[in-house]
């Protein structure tokens, strides 16, 4: 038989617990297709992928897609994993046992062995002909048993009992357990889950919330995260790209001395945060990382999450930038566990930066203030300006404060009369003498003496309530605004060409994209980390590209 030692890796001949290979999964459906496979193979080798996983779930009835799973083991690029997924676990193979029965005996006849096959746990248990088939290949090559489990619709209520079991399992060189995470608090019992590993195991957060557990399995353990080669072609939930793993979340740089930083807020998939700090922390040769962490709107669940991040000491959890809504129930939830307030935070009531100290105290910093004004600064005159600001939660606030401690005069539009208000009242209560802010109803019907207008909604954001909205109109506001005199500022940078943008753009109104302010928050919070300077030019070049 064609031993998989072929393939000599020595984190797969021996455990070793902070080495994880990038493995491109990759779905074959028709034996016609073996070829362009086994390309796109070499393809993601070449990008840096270790191991490839062959989905081959439609190819276990007939004796053609025996053959073509042959040539896949026989012709792999690299060493691969051979999976025949049943519908049950998130597979598309509906056929009867017998006909995986089948497929392995091919294998065993025609001498051909994957380093690794895996099969389902459930399966493993109750179908005895599999357990002999595959206990025949294990026993006439160096193949590998992968025993896993998946739950698409969240984490198994007796997912101890299925550990249990499945390492008690002796043919089972690998455990595998895979379900869709609900929040990042799925994420971090995953890494806990590895950290306490009696050996080789992948575990596999699926969906929005569990992608850091795919950027950080190295840092605890895991033998292998699953990447695809496009992002048209992933085979789960959430899996990221090999590019992605590599060049946005310095995947081969992330060890277990690693400080984690997240990005928090609801949404955070499209944010520009990753790419850009883990860019400088390369640059500056810091030993960090940022990762996505969505956590949904509600004083609960931020509370909940940010305590769980915190009381995970082999983490190294180092810091969040904080996004939209949890800019408040930050500075509050630091306020509450005796941590420090910048005087901006305290004046602002919300807060945009995290800082985790060695020892293990907080500090909250807000960054908005600035990056509002300073590019405003450098376009207008703002003392004495009328300015329409667009939205009242913690952003607004913030920016608020920031031109209203300039000199300017600011008007609030918001869909929520009740919030603008509150909003009016808070900040008004905030400052130290008398300030001209105000609530209109509607949105902006004329430039009726405003010199600029600011939005500080999420509406035209990738992944937001509305990408396609401008917040001129979502408030009833009129397009006469926009006039040529106008400075019109769009805090939204992803993308940097929204709706608004283009509006005011087509009026000829002086326009300040959100870059401007996401780079100047970006690089005060950088050198707050790390005590580097920011490469600006190479973070300009990145949001440009």
């Amino acid at each position: 038989m064609v031993s998989s030692s072929a393939f000599m890796l020595p984190s797969l001949r021996r455990y070793h617990p902070h080495v994880s290979l990038i493995t491109i999964s990759i779905q074959v459906n028709d034996p016609a297709e073996v070829a362009s496979a086994i390309e796109q193979a070499r393809a993601a080798a070449s990008e840096g992928a270790q191991l490839v996983e062959w989905r081959v779930d439609e190819l276990a009835v007939e004796a053609a897609g025996h053959k073509a799973c042959h040539a896949l083991v026989r012709d792999t690029p690299m060493p691969c994993i051979l999976t025949c997924r049943m519908v049950e676990e998130g597979g598309h193979f509906g056929g009867d046992e017998s006909d995986r029965v089948g497929l392995v005996d091919s294998l065993v006849k025609a001498g051909i062995a994957p380093k690794y096959i895996d099969v389902e746990s459930v399966a493993w248990r109750r179908d005895r002909d599999l357990r002999m088939g595959v206990g025949k290949l294990l026993a006439e090559s160096e193949c590998g048993l992968v025993l896993s489990t998946h739950d698409f619709e969240g984490r198994p209520d007796d997912l101890a009992r299925q550990l249990d079991v499945m390492w008690a399992e002796d043919d089972a060189a690998v455990v595998k357990v895979a379900w869709m995470a609900r929040s990042i608090r799925d994420s971090l019992e995953g890494m806990e889950l590895l950290a306490e590993a009696a050996g080789p195991m992948i575990v596999v957060c699926m969906g929005r919330f569990g992608v850091m557990s795919r950027v950080l399995a190295g840092k605890f353990g895991g033998l292998l995260t699953f990447a695809s080669l496009g992002e048209a072609q992933t085979t789960a939930p959430g899996q990221l790209t090999v590019d992605q793993l590599r060049n946005q979340y310095r995947f081969d740089s992330v060890s277990p001395s690693t400080s984690v930083f997240g990005i928090m807020g609801d949404p955070v998939e499209h944010s520009m945060s990753p790419l850009l700090h883990n860019t400088g922390f390369d640059l500056a040769n810091f030993d960090g990382v940022m990762v996505p962490m969505p956590v949904i709107e509600g004083w609960e669940s931020f509370k909940a999450s940010l305590a769980c991040l915190l009381d995970q000491p082999a983490l190294n959890f180092s810091g969040l930038a904080v996004t939209s809504p949890h800019k408040e129930n930050l500075s509050r939830f630091v306020e509450e566990v005796g941590g420090t307030l910048t005087p901006m935070v305290r004046r602002c009531g919300s807060a945009n930066t995290l800082v985790v100290l060695p020892d293990g105290s907080l500090v909250a910093d807000n960054t908005d203030t600035e990056g509002v004004v300073g590019p405003l600064r450098q376009v207008m005159t703002l003392k004495g300006s009328k300015v329409a600001m667009l939205g009242a939660g913690g952003a607004a606030r913030a920016a608020a404060i920031g031109l209203l401690l300039e000199g300017a005069e600011v008007v609030v539009f918001n869909r929520s009369e009740e919030r603008a208000l509150a909003l009016v009242d808070d900040v008004k209560a905030r400052m130290e003498s008398p300030v001209s802010i105000e609530y209109q109803s509607g949105g902006p019907q004329s430039s009726d003496g405003f010199k600029a207008v600011i939005n500080m909604t999420t509406l035209g954001m990738d992944g937001g309530p509305d990408p396609s909205a401008s917040p001129l109109e979502a408030l009833g506001g009129s397009a006469e605004v926009l006039t040529e005199q106008m400075i019109v500022f769009d805090a939204v940078y992803s993308p940097l060409e929204t709706p608004f943008v283009r509006q005011a753009s087509r009026s000829g109104a002086t326009v300040i994209t959100g870059d401007a302010m996401f780079l100047a928050q970006a690089a005060r919070q950088f050198k707050t980390w790390t005590g580097a300077t920011a490469p600006m030019d190479t973070w300009m070049a990145l949001l440009g590209s």
